[in-house]
């Protein structure tokens, strides 16, 4: 048991009210905490902006303590969730604290390895399913898909994907509802325990100003299981991919939710004028209980708008983004052509993005465009190119030592691979 007056008189006590945010993901900061009375929640951004709880720490626990210890940024953040006491500790005086209360450095060198152990676990994971990968894979009895796209068997692909991944002037949505079509044959429903994450809610479309339904993530339920290597992050019981894309039944305007009521006038306009069109493509968008083809149209609705609309470079993330969990969607259900198909479209786009010089990146965000192209190229078998874009990321002038120490760890990882 801690020493509370030790402590007290080793480092700065600080008081938070109830709700305060004691620090937010991305801060840079020195100091660790350890909690004397009181509760905080530890949150991270999920894939759909939202913040989502990984972590629930009470009197005597440590927090922080990765950017004392490696001047990191703050990777999460924490919350307080009721009057909260802590007591900060800083690196002018951490020798203290540890000499005083030596059971602290137990505990810290317990909590660093139990993250080095958790990150083994995964890496070990994702080796197997590389290996795994290698293989053909049987998606239906008369075909047999080999680690790489074969054009000459393809019967339900999306769009043909150039091999140098220009982006092609043929219209996406030219083969969704032959996509939409195929996935028909899984009849796959949304788990009825998703239910217990989602709240439903009315809007008005900013299209046809009809009120629809929604349905939002209850973050604050979420369990954060793991982060893969193109990082998705997987949630213990439920997947957020089946509801952050809303569609308006009536006029058929899709998008993300967080960006959902944030069009132009002019995007406004233009999906009005095509709105009976993209009926004709995908039918009437049925409403009720939550299968895998009404999702995908969802997606697939989204990159019609897209082609529609023609902002080009600004939504090359968005796109990037959109074709990615697209392709997570497909790999869940076993789909590997498909699958194949929408990461190397994914790739395509972040690729453009980042040879765009138009677009203003920061460094940071160049580190996790190369980790990212350098985790997707190697999916589709790109090895080399995979092991060029992770040197990028490493060798980049500053920039978060975190994703320094991802590349250097992947490009070895390649290395033992192959």
């Amino acid at each position: 048991m801690l020493d509370i007056k030790k402590l007290v008189k080793l480092g700065t006590v600080r008081r938070y009210r109830s709700q305060a945010i004691i620090y937010q993901e991305g801060d840079l900061g020195s100091e660790m905490f350890i909690i004397l009375s009181g509760s905080v929640r530890v949150l991270i951004s999920n894939a759909n902006g939202q913040k989502v709880e990984i972590d629930y720490l009470k009197a005597e626990d440590i927090f922080g303590e990765m950017s004392l210890l490696e001047g990191l940024q703050r990777s999460s953040t924490v919350q307080a969730l009721e009057e909260t006491i802590t007591v900060a500790v800083n690196a002018s005086n951490f020798e203290s604290v540890i000499y005083n209360e030596p059971s602290l450095a137990l505990r810290l060198v317990t909590n660093l390895s139990e993250r080095l152990k958790d990150q083994n676990v995964e890496l070990a994971k994702y080796k197997d399913q590389v290996c795994s990968n290698s293989q053909p894979v049987v998606i239906d009895a008369a075909l047999d898909v080999g680690p790489l796209i074969d054009t000459t068997q393809q019967t339900t692909t999306i769009v043909e994907i150039d091999e140098e991944h220009k982006l092609e002037d043929k219209p996406e949505c030219d083969d969704f509802r032959k996509s939409i079509q195929y996935f028909e044959k899984y009849n796959k429903m949304a788990p009825s325990n998703h239910a217990a994450y989602l709240f439903d809610k009315k809007i008005q479309c900013p299209v046809c100003s009809q009120t629809i339904g929604v349905k939002h993530i209850r973050s604050s339920k979420l369990r954060l299981k793991q982060v893969e290597l193109d990082y998705r992050q997987v949630y213990t019981d439920f997947d957020p991919l089946w509801y952050i894309v809303w569609v308006c039944p009536y006029c058929c305007y899709a998008n993300f939710s967080v960006e959902f009521l944030r069009i132009t006038d002019q995007e406004r306009r233009r999906m009005k004028e095509f709105s009976s069109k993209a009926k004709n493509i995908f039918g009437p968008y049925v409403d009720g209980p939550l299968s895998l083809t009404q999702v995908l149209t969802g997606y697939y609705l989204m990159l019609y708008w897209f082609e529609q609309v023609k902002t080009h470079s600004l939504n090359l993330e968005k796109l990037g983004k959109l074709w990615l969990r697209l392709s997570w969607l497909f790999h869940d259900v076993q789909a590997t052509e498909m699958f194949l198909a929408a990461t190397k479209k994914a790739l395509g786009y972040f690729i453009n993005l980042l040879n765009d010089i138009t677009v203003k990146t920061t460094i940071a965000q160049d580190q996790y465009l190369y980790l990212l192209v350098g985790e997707l190229s190697f999916k589709i078998g790109q090895i080399d190119e995979a092991r060029n874009y992770l040197r990028q990321s490493l060798v980049i002038k500053g920039g978060n030592i975190r994703m320094k120490e991802q590349a250097q760890t992947r490009i070895q990882d390649l290395k033992s691979l192959f």
